[in-house]
Parts: structure tokens; C-alpha cells; sequence
């Protein structure tokens, strides 16, 4: 493992889609490799669930000492893109950043229920899945009592409040 007096952090990419393939396949070779990843909801078969994306897609970091370091066989690995650059540099990352990422990501709880995932703040996009008003993107205001939200929807130009049942409103996943 690597110190911060022998080493940098160099940004990589990955090719579409395959950064858990790329981290894999570096760390099976021994480097120390950092992948960002949070919890977030997304519907599959037309349900919420949880899932583990990356903070960064196509992005990873690792950790290499640029003295030594075969940046030709880092390249080859399969779900490595390239390394990032600018001109004729490599992109390098600050250990500050990096600690700072992975001490933000540590301190968030990964295993979060859906029910957590999926509370609403004020301001959240939401949109209605059932009823008159179907489809249409809504903006979350306040809850209204136990099984009821008071939700701002455009319509014709104007705003209007209106108040519906929280199960016929989705968070808007993006």
C-alpha cells in the first residue's frame, strides 16, 4: 500500500457502464483503487429499490506512484478507459478531496431503508402517478396529516395547491 509521500491519486475512466469491472480488476492486481458509491432509488419493473450507483459514473481513482507504475498495463485492464489528462499531464486528485469524499461517504448510513431513501423535503420533484392529474411533475410542500401531502401544481399556466394521498406520488428519480 501506498503513502502519501510515494503516490498520487490519478483519475481514470471507465468504459461505459463497467467501473465495478474496472475496480475489480485493479484491485485483483494489487492497487489501491477508490470507487465512490451511494445508495439511491430506482424503479425496476415499474418498482423502487435500492441500489448502490456510482457518485462518479465512468469514474474511479487510484492510487499509484508515477515513478514506478506501468500506466500502460493499468490501461489494458479490462473496464479501464484511460487516464484522464490535461495536455500532456495526467489529472491528478488532492488526498484532501479524496479523504473528503470517503469521510462523506463513510458517514452516510449505506444500508438505508426505502422508506428513508424516498422521505420528501420541501421543494421535492414528485410526480402524481394516479388520478386527475396523472403525470404531471408537482412540487412537495408539507405533509397533511398521516396519509395526505399538500402538493404545488402547475396547470394552465397557474399554480394551484392541492392536497393528495401520498401513495399516488412518486419521488421524481433522475
Amino acid at each position: 500500500m501506498l503513502n502519501a509521500d510515494n503516490g498520487q491519486w490519478f483519475v481514470l475512466t471507465s468504459k461505459p457502464r463497467e467501473e465495478q469491472r474496472a475496480y475489480d480488476n485493479l484491485t485483483m492486481q494489487g492497487y489501491e483503487v477508490f470507487l465512490p458509491k451511494i445508495a439511491q432509488v430506482t424503479k425496476i419493473n415499474n418498482r423502487n429499490q435500492i441500489v448502490q450507483k456510482s457518485l462518479f459514473p465512468n469514474y474511479l481513482f487510484i492510487h499509484l506512484d508515477k515513478q514506478v507504475a506501468d500506466f500502460n498495463a493499468i490501461r489494458s485492464t479490462r473496464g479501464v478507459g484511460s487516464f484522464v489528462r490535461f495536455g500532456l499531464n495526467h489529472a491528478t486528485i488532492d488526498y484532501g478531496i479524496i479523504n473528503a469524499i470517503k469521510k462523506r461517504i463513510g458517514c452516510e448510513k449505506q444500508d438505508k431503508t426505502l422508506v428513508e431513501l424516498i422521505e420528501y423535503c420541501q421543494g421535492d420533484a414528485v410526480e402524481l402517478t394516479e388520478g386527475s392529474f396523472e403525470g404531471l411533475i408537482a412540487i412537495y410542500q408539507a405533509k397533511s396529516g398521516l396519509e395526505r401531502s399538500l402538493l404545488m401544481v402547475r396547470m394552465l399556466g397557474q399554480e394551484r395547491q392541492v392536497i393528495v394521498k401520498n401513495k399516488k406520488f412518486e419521488k421524481v428519480v433522475r
